[in-house]
């Protein structure tokens, strides 16, 4: 599907994250986003370009956490629902662009945007686009999981999510070495889909053990990939 679909596709209101949800995000939601902060503040990281941006899933607690960000977007619709609500929420460490900027960042960050695009161009887009030791940190869902097959089968559609194939351990690993990227780590979050636990606590706990067990992290619900220059 063309960028051009893709754009169209995520101007749509059912398209967009949940706005209600931007700044009060689900418990399984809060765990993946904190996860990303721990290892952006350990790697000292200041500023950022959240690509794939949306209208703020991520992009909002990165504001709130203080670091500078550059949201980037093929939606405009998207683009501009999360400059009006940075506005409406005084956070002024934002500037938004429908492409990657030529200057160096800190970061390349995202959630829910690899498995849209053609990573062997980004990818070596980014590492040329990244200060010295700079970062590349995403949250993708993994397709060795079955539940998003069942999920982008009944709820979402395939013509637009189809490049989750790509989207598991080895293939990740591979894409980012071939791109030059080093100190890879991929971690899995939730053997089993993280919401079903959203009130069981402890349960909750031992799903995040198992997904990021050797063996079973192939099959992890979703991955956290961290790799560095």
């Amino acid at each position: 599907m063309s960028n051009t679909s893709q754009s169209i596709h995520f101007d749509e209101t059912k398209n967009r994250y949940k706005e209600k949800l931007l700044f009060n995000p689900p418990k399984h939601t809060q765990e993946e986003l904190h996860f990303i902060l721990r290892i952006l503040k350990k790697r000292a990281v200041t500023s950022v370009v959240d690509f794939g941006s949306g209208n703020g899933r991520l992009t909002f607690p990165l504001l709130m956490s203080g670091i500078v960000v550059t949201a980037v977007d093929i939606s405009k619709k998207s683009l501009q629902i999360l400059a009006t609500l940075a506005k409406k929420k005084r956070l002024r460490k934002l500037s938004i662009s429908e492409y990657i900027p030529s200057r160096k960042t800190d970061a390349f960050v995202g959630c829910d945007i690899l498995h849209h695009v053609d990573v062997d161009i980004y990818f070596k887009m980014m590492h040329g686009r990244l200060n010295e030791r700079g970062t590349l940190l995403f949250s993708e869902p993994n397709i060795l999981n079955i539940a998003w097959v069942f999920f982008i089968t009944f709820f979402l559609d395939w013509r637009i999510e189809w490049r989750i194939i790509f989207c598991n351990y080895f293939s990740l690993q591979k894409k980012l070495q071939e791109n030059k990227f080093n100190s890879i780590q991929i971690h899995g979050i939730g053997l089993l889909p993280p919401p079903l636990f959203n009130k069981i606590p402890v349960l909750q706990r031992i799903n995040y053990v198992l997904g990021d067990l050797p063996i079973l992290k192939l099959f992890a619900y979703r991955y956290i990939i961290e790799a560095g220059l």
